[in-house]
């Protein structure tokens, strides 16, 4: 629970930084895939880490990288939905921040299940999660943001 709390006082900080941080088109796309450019390693890694840990059946393994990997998806995420949105792309953005919002639940409850040891109702959230998410890559790559569609898939 600390580090829930922890984690959204940071993204709290964070997201005051960058909402002043994004005033036009230019700003925002750039600061939009700045953030993903940085989350993009981190993803891969866990990624990575799961593929090998299937691989070797080390399920202890594998469970930390999903956890992981949610934990990471949901940071991101809440920091992409704070950068304030420039008037003149608020018609096309607001299709792709409502998908990131729609998937927010899904990342916490599926983290949370997993935390809790219910692999089968993490399962279910993550199917839940690649369904609603089948359009992002490419409204975000459509919006100029290719750093948070097609170059993080």
């Amino acid at each position: 629970m600390k580090r829930l709390l922890l984690l959204a006082a940071l993204l709290a900080l964070i997201s005051a930084a960058t909402a002043a941080a994004a005033n036009t088109p230019a700003k925002y796309r750039n600061t939009m895939n700045g953030i993903c450019r940085a989350y993009t390693p981190k993803l891969k890694d866990a990624e990575d880490t799961m593929a090998r840990a299937t691989n070797s059946q080390r399920h202890a393994m594998f469970e930390s990288a999903l956890r992981r990997y949610l934990h990471l998806s949901l940071s991101q995420n809440h920091q992409l939905e704070a950068v304030r949105v420039p008037a003149k792309l608020t018609k096309q953005m607001r299709p792709v921040l409502k998908l990131l919002r729609k998937i927010d639940p899904h990342l916490y409850l599926a983290l949370k299940l997993h935390r809790a040891g219910d692999l089968k109702s993490t399962r279910s959230q993550l199917k839940t999660i690649n369904k609603i998410s089948i359009p992002l890559n490419g409204r975000l790559d459509a919006a100029g943001l290719i750093d948070c569609g097609s170059n993080q898939q």
